[in-house]
């Protein structure tokens, strides 16, 4: 649940206080929080994708044969290991710049929290009148 922008304001305000009272404290959090110059990760690319579903498939199959012989057993030993080096390289692969679409998708959830904060400071006058 993303914030409003009110209580996005009121948590950078701290956020200042806390770094200009204790500039000691304040950067060992950022550091050890990841609040830095770092670019945030996890982006689903095709080729993770593929080793994931290679790896579901030789897991699975493996499962599915271990009557037959021991080795698909391995076989499916195998595919878990794909299958989790293709999430960790999902969660590794740095997420770059928005696409077009992504960028439009923003904009637009930007004008509806700009319109719902509206309506939201509406809806307090009302009561607040009262």
């Amino acid at each position: 649940m993303a914030l409003s922008e009110q209580e996005q304001k009121l948590l950078r305000e701290i956020e200042e206080s806390l770094l200009a009272d204790d500039p000691k404290f304040g950067s060992t959090v950022a550091s050890s929080a990841g609040y830095g110059a770092e670019q945030p990760t996890g982006k689903l690319t095709i080729r993770s994708f593929a080793i994931i579903v290679l790896g579901l498939l030789l897991l699975i199959g493996g499962v599915a044969l271990a009557t037959q012989s021991i080795w698909f057993v391995i076989i499916s030993i195998v595919g878990f290991v794909v299958m989790f080096a293709g999430g960790m390289w999902a969660l590794q692969t740095p997420n770059e710049s928005a696409s077009p679409a992504q960028e439009t998708r923003q904009g637009s959830q930007a004008q509806r929290n700009g319109m719902s904060s509206r309506m939201e400071e509406n809806f307090r006058r009302r009561f607040e009148d009262r």
